[in-house]
C-alpha cells in the first residue's frame, strides 16, 4: 500500500487543481526554492495524525492567497490522496475508502471560516462525501514528519514523549498488554522496583539516613496526625516514566566497550545527532510484528535530509532510506531536497521535479517516456555538477568547457543594460550545463523540465 496520487486545490501555492504522482518506496522531490515542495508535504500532513508532532492544524496561511493588489484568499481548499498497491488485508481494513475499486481515497475539505480559533473542515473516505467516516481508520496509517530544522538532541533526550520512549513502547507493546492483562509488572518495572528497594534499605548508603531525617523533621513540624511517610528513589516504577527517563549516549566509532567512554549528545555534532534521530525513527518504522495495533501503512516525510551532513553521509543516508522502503512494502518515504549530491545519487525513477510557476507542475522523471537505455545513460551522466539543472529556472546545454565558460560572459554583455538583478545568467537562475560531448539527441528527446 502506498500513496499513488495527491491532489490539492486552494491550498498554499496551489490555486487550481495540482496533482503529483508518487511511486512505492522512495520519492525525492526536487526544484527551486518557492516551487511548492513544502506545500506538498504540508498537504499530506493535513490528512494524517503525525506521530511526532500531532495533527497539523489549519491556519489562515493554508488558504491560497494571490500576490496581487486586493487579492482575496481562497474560500476553501481541498486535498485528496489516492492509495494503490492494496493487498487483501488493506482492502478489508479500508473498505469504506475503497468501495468497488482497487484503490482507496481519502479526502479533506476546509472552509476559510474561523470559528473560535478553528477552521471548519470535513474528512471522508471514498467517492461519496455523505458516507460515514470512521476516524479510527486514520490510526491504521502511521505518518512521521521531520522538518528541515530538526532539534535532534532534544528529541533524543529524556523527557515526556521522547523518541526513545516511543521506540521502547513500540518494542514492548505486546508484552505490556499481556502484563496489564495478567495484572503483573513488566520485567523492566520489576527491575527498577527491586533497585529502588535496595537503595532504600542499604545501610552503607546515605539515602536511607537522609529519608529518616526528612521523616523525623516532618513529624516534629506537623505531628503524627498530619504527618506523611517519605521514600527516596530514582524514578517511579511505571514503564512509560522509566522509558522517558532514559537518554541516548554516543561514542565516535563502534569499538568502545567501556561505558565510561560514552558522552552526552550535547558533545556530538549536529549532523551525527541528526542521523541518530533518523535511525531511531527507522528502527520503529521497520518493526514488523504480528500485532493488531501495528499500522498497515507507514509514511515517512523528510524535508532536507541533507541538513548538517557532508556529501558522503548524504549519499549513505539516502541509500539506506531507499533500502528501508524497498525491504518494507508497507513503508513509503517522501523526501524534499535542495542537494545536488542527493539528486545525482538517486535513480531517475525516484525523482519528481517540481517547476516554479504560477501553476506548479510536478513531473515524475519516470513518466517522461525515456527508453531504458536513455534512462541508464542519464543515471550515469547526472553527476553532482550536472544535477543542478534540476533546480534551475532555465538550462543551457553546451558541448564542452569552452562554451560553458564563454556563454555566461556573453550573457553579461547582452544583459548589461538590464536593471540590477537581471544582468547575468546567475541572476536569472539559469545554469549552463557542460555535456562533455554531443549528447543532445538520443533515441528520445532529453528530459524537458
Amino acid at each position: 500500500m502506498y500513496i499513488r496520487k495527491l491532489k490539492a486545490e486552494g491550498f498554499r501555492c496551489f490555486d487550481n487543481t495540482f496533482e503529483i504522482e508518487f511511486t512505492d518506496g522512495l520519492n525525492v522531490i526536487v526544484g527551486e526554492n518557492g516551487a511548492g515542495k513544502t506545500a506538498i508535504i504540508s498537504s499530506i500532513r493535513q490528512l494524517f495524525q503525525d506521530s511526532e508532532s500531532g495533527r497539523y492544524s489549519i491556519s489562515s496561511d493554508d488558504f491560497f492567497n494571490p500576490f496581487i493588489t486586493d487579492g482575496k484568499a481562497a474560500l476553501s481548499f481541498s486535498i485528496s490522496a489516492e492509495f494503490d498497491g492494496l493487498d487483501v488485508a488493506d482492502k478489508v481494513a479500508f473498505l469504506p475508502w475503497v468501495g468497488a475499486s482497487d484503490t482507496a481515497l481519502l479526502n479533506l475539505q476546509a472552509e476559510n471560516k474561523e470559528i473560535r480559533g478553528r477552521f471548519k473542515k470535513i474528512i471522508w473516505g471514498g467517492n461519496s462525501k455523505s458516507s460515514q467516516f470512521d476516524p479510527e481508520l486514520i490510526d491504521l496509517i502511521q505518518c512521521i514528519y521531520l522538518p528541515p530544522l530538526r532539534d535532534a538532541e532534544s528529541k533524543l533526550s529524556n523527557g515526556r514523549q521522547s523518541r526513545l520512549s516511543k521506540l521502547l513502547k513500540a518494542l514492548n507493546r505486546k508484552q505490556l498488554k499481556q502484563c496489564r492483562k495478567d495484572d503483573k509488572l513488566h520485567p523492566l518495572e520489576e527491575k527498577l522496583k527491586d533497585f529502588n528497594t535496595s537503595l532504600a534499605t542499604d545501610e552503607k548508603l546515605s539515602i536511607k539516613h537522609a529519608n529518616e531525617l526528612i521523616t523525623e523533621n516532618l513529624t516534629k513540624a506537623i505531628g503524627h496526625h498530619f504527618g506523611q511517610k517519605t521514600s527516596i528513589q530514582f524514578a517511579e516504577s511505571d514503564f512509560t516514566k522509566i522509558a522517558e527517563s532514559l537518554t541516548l549516549l554516543f561514542f565516535p566509532d563502534l569499538s568502545a566497550e567501556d561505558q565510561g567512554l560514552f558522552r552526552d549528545l550535547s558533545q556530538n555534532s549536529l549532523g551525527y545527532n541528526n542521523l541518530l534521530y533518523i535511525a531511531s525513527i527507522l528502527a520503529e518504522l521497520t518493526l514488523d510484528e504480528d500485532d493488531d495495533e501495528q499500522p498497515l501503512f507507514k509514511l515517512l516525510l523528510i524535508e532536507e535530509p541533507e541538513a548538517h551532513l557532508h556529501p558522503q553521509l548524504q549519499i549513505r543516508l539516502l541509500n539506506h532510506l531507499k533500502s528501508v522502503a524497498e525491504k518494507n512494502t508497507n513503508v513509503q518515504v517522501i523526501v524534499t531536497t535542495h542537494s545536488t549530491v542527493l539528486a545525482s545519487s538517486v535513480e531517475l525513477e525516484s525523482i519528481i521535479h517540481l517547476s516554479k510557476s504560477q501553476a506548479p507542475v510536478a513531473t515524475p522523471l519516470r513518466t517522461c517516456g525515456l527508453l531504458h537505455s536513455s534512462s541508464q545513460f542519464i543515471n550515469r551522466w547526472l553527476d553532482v555538477t550536472k544535477s543542478n539543472l534540476l533546480f534551475a529556472s532555465g538550462v543551457i546545454l553546451v558541448e564542452g568547457i569552452a562554451e560553458q565558460m564563454i556563454i555566461p560572459t556573453l550573457a553579461k554583455i547582452v544583459l548589461k543594460d538590464q536593471k540590477d538583478g537581471y544582468k547575468s545568467l546567475e541572476d536569472l537562475g539559469i545554469s549552463t550545463i557542460n555535456l562533455n560531448g554531443i549528447y543532445f539527441k538520443r533515441e528520445r528527446p532529453a528530459i524537458t523540465l
